[in-house]
């Protein structure tokens, strides 16, 4: 994820608190629903992939904005 921008990313995960946050929420759905196939249905691992895809959206706006500076 972002491998573009590793530099800047590690930069934020150092210094930044809420993108600290959304990349260990990301990982953790990520993780969750690696792991979801016997034991969730298919709602659940959807809504689960949503919640990730927003989080990764939040991320890359930081990085955006951060990258225009």
């Amino acid at each position: 994820m972002f491998e573009d921008q590793a530099d800047l990313v590690q930069t934020l995960l150092a210094n930044n608190d809420v993108f600290q946050a959304l990349h260990q929420e990301h990982q953790m759905l990520k993780q969750q629903i690696a792991e979801s196939g016997r034991t969730m249905d298919q709602f659940s691992v959807e809504r689960l992939k949503k919640r990730k895809l927003q989080l990764k959206d939040q991320m890359a706006a930081m990085l955006a904005a951060v990258d225009k500076k």
